[in-house]
Parts: C-alpha cells; structure tokens; sequence
C-alpha cells in the first residue's frame, strides 16, 4: 500500500508540475518588444524637440543680433548729429561770446569817450559862460582878437550872436565898462547915410562923437561904426573902413 501510494503522489505531483509549465507557456503568447525598442522611440522625440528649440533659439538670437545693429547703427547717427549740432552750437556760442565781449568792449569805450565828452563840455561851457558877459535879457562875448567888421560878423554868427545892437544908454554904458575899441552892429553900407542895425531896423538912438559919422560921401569907404570905450560915454561912436582890424562885441538873448 505504501509503495502505492508513493507512486500515486509522484504521478499526481508530475501532473501538476507538467500542467503549471503548460499554464505558464500559455500565458507568454503575447508578442513582446525587443530589447531596447521602446526606450530608443522616446529619445528620437526628445532629440526632434530639442532640435527645433534650439533653432527657434538660434533664430531669436539672430533677429536680436539684427536689432541691437540696427539701434547701434541709428544711435551712433544720432549721435552724430547730435555732435554736429552740438559742434555748431558752440560755434554759434562762441561767436556771440567773442561778439558780446567786443560789444562790451565797444561800449566801454563809447562809456569812456562820452565821460570825456561831457568833461571837455562842461569845461568849454564853464569857460564859455565865463567868456559872455550878462547884461539885461542878453549874453555879451568880448573877442580877444581884431578882424574886420564883415570877419567880426561872421564870427559872432558862428556862436548863435551877432554884432551888439545898443539900443539905450543903460545899454551903451555897460559895454564901456570894458575898455577897448569894439566893431558894433552899425552899418550904411547898404545906403550911404543910412545907418542900420544888422537886425535890420534903424538907427535910432546913437552916441557919436563930435563931427561923426564923417562918411556920408559916395567915395567914402567909412561905412562900418566901432565904439572907443576909453572916451566919454556920451560920445565914442565913430565910423571907420570896414576893413580896419578890431575887436568885437557880440550879443544874443540869455535864453538861447
């Protein structure tokens, strides 16, 4: 019975390893990959994106490349004329500068000759008022030097006068103060006999002397009075040649 069974289990456990190995088989029917396969698949995808992102990149790259020339090249215009202008700005600056300091310049100098100007004015006028002499409502200017009574004239109109005019005794008194031989305003050389005043207007007061005027004849050339301040007053007046050299007496109103 033993040995029996002994067979029995033996045959049952072959059964049942022979049938597992059968199962086994069975279940290894479906086709597997090759070693390898699956994993090389995945890296081709990853190799195709990184390509194509490293072209992307490579592109971008170049179009900011492209870009940062582009800006190089319109600053650096820029800044060219920029420099330009700046250059001609200076230019412009310094010339209104060196123009500014010659003006500056210029005006002190005009600064500079006005104050002589108006020094030597104030000199000459001080010695101009000290020259004429004020009587009444008029200015007397006493000459230094002797002309003819025609240059004695012409004289006395180049400083805004003309020859005395005596028109009273108040008058004629005060120009004997100075003591010298005058031409006066006094002429009858336009009509013999005549005598007028250089305003035009006739003689009507007069302080001749004694036997005066003694020109009334056609030949005569005494056409011209002069005034002798070292006689009386009364009577210093005296027709003489016009061409004789005396001193002069001028007169104009105060308020010219």
């Amino acid at each position: 019975m033993t040995e029996e069974n002994n067979m029995i289990s033996e045959c049952i456990i072959d059964k049942t390893l022979k049938g597992h190995d059968s199962g086994t088989k069975t279940e290894d029917t479906t086709p597997k990959s090759r070693p390898g396969e699956s994993n090389y698949g995945s890296e081709g995808s990853m190799g195709r994106c990184s390509r194509v992102a490293a072209a992307c990149l490579g592109l971008l790259c170049l179009l900011l490349l492209v870009g940062i020339m582009v800006l190089f090249v319109y600053y650096n215009g820029v800044t060219v004329r920029l420099e330009e202008r700046l250059l001609v700005y200076r230019t412009s600056n310094n010339n209104l500068t060196e123009q500014r300091d010659e003006l500056q310049v210029q005006n002190k100098n005009l600064d500079e000759e006005k104050a002589d100007l108006k020094r030597r004015y104030n000199m000459l006028n001080q010695t101009c008022l000290e020259a004429w002499k004020k009587f009444g409502s008029s200015l007397y200017y006493i000459s230094d030097g002797t002309e003819s009574w025609e240059e004695s004239r012409q004289d006395c109109l180049k400083r805004g006068a003309d020859l005395a005019i005596i028109n009273n005794r108040a008058e004629q008194e005060f120009i004997c103060t100075f003591k010298r031989f005058f031409w006066i305003g006094l002429t009858d050389r336009e009509t013999k006999g005549t005598w007028k005043w250089v305003d035009g207007t006739l003689m009507t007061t007069g302080f001749w002397s004694p036997g005066e005027p003694n020109g009334a004849s056609i030949d005569s050339t005494e056409d011209c009075a002069e005034v002798n301040t070292f006689n009386d007053p009364e009577k210093n007046w005296n027709d003489l040649r016009c061409s004789e050299r005396r001193h002069w007496i001028c007169e104009k109103l105060a308020d010219q």
